[in-house]
């Protein structure tokens, strides 16, 4: 082979080399156009992919190292920003773009921290001049829009927050600080709310938990709150308004479900209590409370054997709940099972602590031991009820019962004479009284 087929052949091959290295560089060059495009719609993720796969292929390809700088700008990371820029220029010390980027940067990095000292100095109107400068050079950065969210915060303008908050996430969506700052606010007011209720301040908690909704018109915990501060307040419709967007927003919430159950049967809607409440046990299988209101909504529309099914399991969960003890004794004695209701209320009554507190549960203990022949017990736990609440004319009624059935029909009347000023009763005692007086004994 001559010398000049030789240079021919040497040739060949390097305009082949050539080609291909500018093939190479043409591809890499469109994958870095495509995450620019992906970057201009906020779609960092996929960005970051197509610029992985471009720097795997070329780890010193200027260009990716370049616009990998914007994902970090997204991201918060100022430093890290600038530091791919300088790689950038080592790897293509011609390109003037990303020198003067770099200087931007530093400028930036400085602003920054000029401003974070204004802030930690407590001086927020210059923090707030430095942080909007910033803005006007260049709107895409979500950090200064994050740094200025907690300014506003500083100075108690929740509104400006969550506004500067929703900017931020806007430009960054899949940075978690950024997204979850508003959340974080707004569920920080809240625990402000609630130390307001423990201190029964319920106009201070009303505004705080108002204050939180601004914030996050969608925070389902907030609801739950403030249908909470409505059904102390007394407005019913307004509870039941507010727990309903609670379990809306949020479904997980196993006690917003209880309370809108709760109210649901207050206001004698057993239909809707009874999905509430067992919306509420399906999150909280061993919520005990739940169980108890449930079966309170059964007996109100008479299924009584789902009742005493939801009584039982109540009870089993907390053997200790008062309430649970008293509801299923009052149903034991509907049902004339005297010497099971008999155990369940006396529970009950060595539950309560105050004894103004457990009048209707001894009521319903005496009428049990009044229908079981136990008048004596009847006597004494009757003597207790009217002692605690002498305008009850139950408590009445079923002392003078007990007296009658032991004999003593003078004070069996002195008791039926008392307890008719309560005009509730008067309808049930007249009948067993007016018998009593005419030398008769009692219709039972």
């Amino acid at each position: 082979m001559n010398f000049k087929k030789i240079l021919v052949l040497i040739l060949s091959i390097v305009s082949l080399i050539s080609f291909s290295f500018a093939i190479d560089a043409e591809v890499l060059q469109k994958k870095v156009d495509e995450a620019q495009k992906l970057l201009k719609n906020f779609d960092a993720v996929a960005a970051q992919k197509l610029l992985d796969e471009t720097l795997a292929l070329d780890s010193t390809f200027a260009s990716a190292i370049y616009t990998y700088h914007e994902i970090e700008l997204m991201y918060g990371n100022l430093s890290d920003a600038q530091a791919l820029v300088r790689q950038a220029i080592e790897f293509n010390t011609s390109e003037q773009s990303y020198r003067d980027k770099f200087d931007e940067l530093r400028d930036l990095i400085n602003q920054v921290k000029d401003a974070q000292r204004e802030v930690d100095g407590g001086n927020y109107t210059t923090a707030k001049r430095i942080y909007n400068e910033l803005i006007e050079k260049d709107p895409s950065i979500a950090e200064i829009y994050y740094r200025l969210g907690f300014v506003a915060v500083q100075e108690k303008d929740y509104d400006t927050a969550r506004d500067n908050f929703d900017k931020a996430s806007i430009l960054a969506p899949g940075v978690e600080k950024y997204t979850k700052a508003k959340n974080i606010l707004a569920g920080n007011i809240i625990q402000e709310a609630k130390k307001s209720i423990s201190m029964n301040d319920l106009a201070t908690a009303e505004r705080k938990t108002l204050t939180s909704l601004r914030i996050n018109p969608e925070f389902g915990y907030a609801y739950y709150i403030l249908g909470y501060i409505k059904l102390k307040s007394g407005d019913i419709t307004a509870a039941i308004e507010n727990f309903e967007k609670a379990v809306k927003y949020d479904p997980g919430i196993h006690s917003a479900w209880y309370n809108l159950g709760s109210t649901y049967r207050r206001t004698k809607q057993y239909s809707k209590a009874e999905d509430a409440l067992l919306h509420a046990i399906e999150l909280e299988p061993k919520y005990a409370k739940a169980y108890t209101t449930l079966a309170q909504t059964y007996v109100a529309i008479n299924k009584l054997k789902e009742a005493e099914k939801n009584f039982i399991k109540s009870i089993a969960l907390d053997p200790n709940s008062a309430a649970a003890r008293e509801s299923y004794g009052e149903l034991l004695n509907n049902q004339e099972r005297y010497a099971e209701a008999i155990i369940h209320l006396t529970e009950s009554a060595k539950l309560i602590q105050n004894p103004k507190k457990r009048y209707l549960t001894n009521y319903r203990l005496a009428y049990a031991y009044n229908r079981s022949n136990n008048y004596r017990k009847a006597l004494d736990t009757a003597k207790e009820v009217t002692i605690v609440n002498t305008r009850f004319g139950g408590g009445w009624f079923e002392l003078g019962v007990a007296y009658a059935k032991l004999g003593d029909k003078q004070n069996a009347i002195n008791a039926f004479n008392k307890g008719r000023l309560d005009k509730a009763w008067r309808g049930i005692i007249d009948p067993e009284r007016e018998r009593l007086i005419t030398g008769k004994d009692l219709s039972f």
